[in-house]
């Protein structure tokens, strides 16, 4: 009888890249797109490149990319593009790079400062890694914020103009949101603490920039935690001030204005909500909406990790 012996594979000598671009996004740059491509080919790494046309299209291209188990993927777009590849990188030895193109850019800016291409490209090229964490929201991926109230009534405002450049413009644009939050009595439990009340904004952050603005500055990547932060609704907190704050990093959570730190937390009634989800705006499918923090994975590109 014939004996077969099974041929190891042999390893793979250069890493493989695909790029994933997001032609739609609002900082959309053909250049930065080349130089991040040229950069590869100096190296000598291999890569494959492309423009899904629709969210579907690209979950679709990352599923069938992930099967060949390149060494990274590269989201070239804001915060809804990355979500859109995170989420299936999640759990998996493949390394997320991130090139910013977004508005916002509040998952790049939380993990590496303020957006730069050349530092963005030196990170991915360095191929260190480190490990951070993700959330669901009842079914839902997130990477960096989910928010009731306030947030999603700014992010709203904010897709019709351009963003505040000083302070005062923030707390303006605050206010305006706020008149808009429709405050309803809600119960919520964090771990196992459990309250009721009536926010005007009830905001749930892995990382800490929210619609371009630090919410939790003290946010950690891979402590396995989120922050909460909502208002206590007694004293009606007023919103302005708290934004006019947050914008220029003075803000000190107290009394009005509260943070809790949890892994597991549930908010309800939230039915017919809009909710914030890295920047896309949804209505709520449910009565109840169920965050849980999963730590450490998903591996993204740092050239100070390992």
């Amino acid at each position: 009888m014939k004996k077969f012996i099974k041929k190891r594979r042999r390893p793979r000598l250069k890493p493989v890249f695909n790029i994933v671009a997001n032609p739609h996004c609002t900082e959309y740059s053909e250049k930065n797109l080349e130089y991040l491509v040229n950069e590869l080919k100096r190296r000598g790494f291999l890569y494959f490149s492309a423009k899904p046309d629709t969210p579907e299209d690209m979950s679709r291209y990352v599923k069938s990319v992930l099967n060949k188990k390149p060494t990274g993927i590269i989201a070239c777009g804001g915060d809804g593009t990355v979500n859109q590849v995170a989420r299936h990188v999640m759990r998996r030895k493949t390394i997320l790079g991130i090139l910013p193109m977004g508005r916002f850019n509040n998952i790049y800016r939380s993990l590496y400062g303020e957006p730069d291409i050349k530092s963005a490209v030196a990170n991915i090229l360095s191929g260190r890694e480190k490990r951070i964490d993700c959330g669901m929201a009842s079914g839902r991926f997130f990477l960096a914020s989910v928010g009731l109230g306030l947030i999603p009534e700014m992010s709203e405002l904010l897709k019709k103009k351009r963003s505040p450049v000083f302070s005062i413009g923030w707390s303006r644009l605050a206010a305006q949101a706020a008149a808009a939050v429709k405050i309803r009595q809600r119960s919520i439990k964090v771990d196992a603490f459990e309250f009721n009340l009536s926010a005007q904004t009830i905001n749930i952050n892995l990382l800490p920039y929210t619609t371009g603005l630090p919410l939790t500055p003290a946010s950690l990547t891979d402590d396995g935690k989120c922050e909460i932060v909502f208002d206590i609704g007694e004293t009606r907190a007023i919103m302005s001030s708290f934004i006019r704050l947050i914008y220029k990093r003075k803000y000190i959570y107290s009394n009005d204005i509260r943070i809790f730190r949890g892994r597991r937390i549930s908010i309800a009634p939230v039915d017919g909500s809009y909710v914030y989800i890295d920047g896309e705006i949804i209505r709520s499918p449910s009565t109840e909406l169920k965050i849980e923090i999963m730590d450490k994975k998903i591996r993204i590109y740092d050239i100070t990790g390992k």
